[in-house]
């Protein structure tokens, strides 16, 4: 082989270098691509599994949010069943008070009546024997006196009862309404 034979398989195998090596070039670059490929397929895998992990998690979240929503549903209608029986425990309570204030202010009454009505006739016998019994009068209106401040004392102590149950009541319906 001599010098121009070289210089020719020289030009040729440089003119072929240059002819395929943008063919090398994309198969390098296509090489990259599906390594890459490779590894976005892997990913779009792991990715594909970690979506149907959460979603197999919401599912179960899903249900304990309406079951939470029914709970609190519920709730609020028991919370709105209390007040309403409340209400009217305290209506009942009110007027069972109202009753009973009634009953004691008749008793009350009846028992002055009925004090003074007893005194009237012991003054009314204490007057046809005022000589000899002026002294058992005396203490006979002093006992009765003591009596009716003993009325008046129970009256008094009935009414504040009934204004401090009004103000329980009250304080009760309050507390209830908030």
């Amino acid at each position: 082989m001599n010098k121009q034979d070289i210089d020719k398989a020289s030009a040729a195998l440089t003119g072929a270098i240059g002819y395929f090596s943008p063919m090398v070039v994309a198969l390098n670059q296509a090489d990259e691509v599906f390594s890459v490929l490779s590894n976005a397929i892997k990913l779009k895998a792991a990715i594909e599994k970690e979506v149907d992990a959460l979603k197999a998690e919401v599912a179960p979240l899903k249900a304990e949010v309406e079951s939470s929503k029914a709970a609190i549903t519920a709730n609020d209608a028991a919370a709105v069943a209390a007040k309403a029986q409340a209400e009217k425990d305290i209506a009942e309570a009110k007027a069972q008070a109202e009753a009973e204030v009634k009953s004691i202010k008749a008793t009350v009454a009846d028992r002055t009546k009925k004090a003074v009505e007893d005194s009237e006739a012991k003054i009314a016998a204490t007057i046809t024997a005022a000589q000899q019994a002026k002294e058992a009068y005396e203490k006979d209106v002093a006992v009765m006196a003591a009596g009716k401040a003993s009325l008046q004392a129970d009256v008094d102590k009935l009414e504040t009862k009934l204004t401090s149950l009004r103000e329980q009541a009250k304080k009760f319906a309050a507390s209830l309404v908030e």
